[in-house]
């Protein structure tokens, strides 16, 4: 009787992980697609049992250099560190691309980002004006895309790949995941460029908004960085993470 029960749980485990595993995984995967309390308990059950090595963990893919390369980038636009006197526009700008996209309590955090002043954060001019910012932030081998931002008038217009190009070089070091926490109103132009959905971040109203990420490695940075050159825009000095600040 033991063996049998012992055969039945062999079985029973070869089944799960030859036949169940992938699609119950894809199955729960589906739940960062969507709201709702059925999503939410979906994307904590695929969590835990990712953990547990129950479920394949999210492999995210590789940037699509080729789609953020394959056109020139815009011209008569500079690129450079945000400095202290640049958070006005800075937040006029967010204020424009606000109503109706980002939860209130997203500006009180980015007044903060902007008051920390790390060099995290870049600008984009042009003949003067500021048009766009965006920030990065780097822990180990973990980076992620902060406020990118793009004044209307200066939308469709190419200024938020040269925003994104410029924010990606300066990871340049070991492969890391780039994420970002992005809104629906977004999420799109992220994904055209091998950006991937994979969790859920929640507003303090409990609405869910979608985060997405790529692979980036060495070989990415120093194409982007090339394409740069190329087009005449300076790659900004290297992110550090707080770990290396320390050392």
């Amino acid at each position: 009787m033991n063996d049998l029960h012992t055969l039945g749980v062999i079985y029973s485990a070869l089944f799960y992980f030859l036949i169940l595993k992938r699609p119950l995984g894809r199955w729960l995967q589906q739940g960062f697609l969507r709201q709702g309390r059925l999503a939410k308990a979906q994307c904590k059950l695929f969590n835990l049992m990712a953990s547990l090595h129950l479920v394949p963990p999210i492999i995210l893919p590789n940037i699509d250099i080729k789609k953020l390369t394959e056109k020139p980038l815009p011209k008569e636009y500079v690129v450079r560190l945000w400095k202290p006197e640049d958070t006005q526009a800075c937040l006029e700008i967010y204020q424009m691309n606000a109503p109706g996209r980002f939860p209130p309590e997203v500006e009180r955090e980015f007044e903060k980002v902007l008051k920390r002043d790390n060099g995290s954060m870049l600008v984009i001019e042009h003949k003067g004006r500021i048009v766009a910012c965006g920030g990065t932030s780097l822990d180990g081998c973990q980076a992620t895309l902060i406020y990118g931002l793009i004044h209307p008038e200066f939308q469709r217009k190419g200024v938020g790949r040269l925003l994104l190009l410029s924010r990606l070089a300066r990871f340049h070091g070991p492969a890391v995941s780039v994420n970002i926490c992005a809104v629906e109103d977004s999420i799109g132009y992220y994904q055209r460029f091998g950006f991937t959905r994979y969790a859920l971040w929640y507003s303090q109203n409990g609405e869910a908004h979608p985060m997405a990420g790529v692979s980036l490695h060495p070989e990415h940075c120093q194409e982007i960085a090339t394409f740069l050159f190329n087009e005449g825009y300076p790659v900004l000095p290297r992110l550090n993470s707080p770990a290396e600040v320390q050392h």
